[in-house]
C-alpha cells in the first residue's frame, strides 16, 4: 500500500488533504453550531437550560458508537463511499435539527446527528493511509486535522453572523446544506486508493 502511494504524483496533496479538510470543517461546524442556538431552543420549545444541554451532548452518545465500526467498514468496504454516504445522513439530520417541534424530536435527531458524523473521522484516516506512505502520514494527518482550530474560527463567527439576522431553525437549515452539496464534490474528486484514481493513471 505504501509503495504504491510512494509512486503517485505529489499532486495528491492537493488532491486529496483539501477535500478532506473542508469536508471535517463543514462536520465540526454542524457538531458545534447548537451551542449559538441553545437560547432560541430554550425559549422556542420552553425547555429548561439542563435539557438543552442534553441535546448538545446527546450528540456525543450517537458519535461515539460508530467511531470503532466505522473504521472498520471503511477499511473492508470504500472509505470514500463511507464518507459520502455520511455527508449525505448528516446533512439531513441537521437541517431536520431546525425543523424540531419538540423536545423528543431534538433529542432523537442530534444522536443521530452524531452517528451520522461518528465514522467520519476513522474513515478518513483510512483514506489517507491508502494515499500516502508511511514516512509520509504523520504529515498529511497534521495538515488534515489542521482543520479543526481553523473550523473553530472560521465556523463560529458564521454562525453568531446568522443568528444575528434570523433565528436558530433557520441556522441549522443553512449549515445543512454544506454537506449535501460537499458529497457530490467528494464524490467526484475522491477515490479510495491511487489504484482506482483515473487522473493517476493517466499520467
Amino acid at each position: 500500500m505504501a509503495t504504491q502511494a510512494a509512486l503517485v504524483p505529489k499532486k495528491r496533496w492537493i488532491h486529496i488533504i483539501p477535500a478532506a479538510f473542508l469536508m471535517y470543517t463543514i462536520a465540526f461546524m454542524d457538531r458545534v453550531n447548537i451551542g449559538f442556538a441553545i437560547p432560541g431552543i430554550e425559549k422556542s420549545l420552553a425547555v429548561s437550560a439542563t435539557i438543552a444541554g442534553l441535546a448538545s451532548g446527546i450528540f456525543f452518545v450517537g458519535y461515539v458508537l460508530l467511531q470503532i465500526p466505522g473504521g472498520q467498514l471503511a477499511m473492508k468496504w470504500s472509505a470514500k463511499r463511507f464518507v459520502f454516504f455520511s455527508l449525505i445522513a448528516w446533512g439531513i439530520f441537521a437541517i431536520l435539527t431546525g425543523l424540531a417541534q419538540n423536545v423528543t424530536q431534538l433529542l432523537i435527531i442530534r444522536f443521530f446527528l452524531g452517528v451520522a458524523e461518528g465514522g467520519v473521522w476513522p474513515a478518513t484516516l483510512v483514506l489517507l493511509a491508502r494515499w500516502f506512505p508511511m514516512e509520509e502520514r504523520a504529515r498529511a494527518n497534521s495538515y488534515w486535522m489542521f482543520c479543526l482550530p481553523v473550523a473553530s474560527i472560521i465556523t463560529s463567527p458564521i454562525s453568531g453572523w446568522i443568528l444575528t439576522w434570523t433565528d436558530w431553525r433557520t441556522l441549522f437549515i443553512l449549515e445543512g446544506i454544506p454537506p449535501l452539496i460537499w458529497a457530490v464534490v467528494w464524490w467526484f474528486t475522491i477515490d479510495d486508493s491511487p489504484d482506482t484514481a483515473k487522473w493517476v493513471s493517466s499520467e
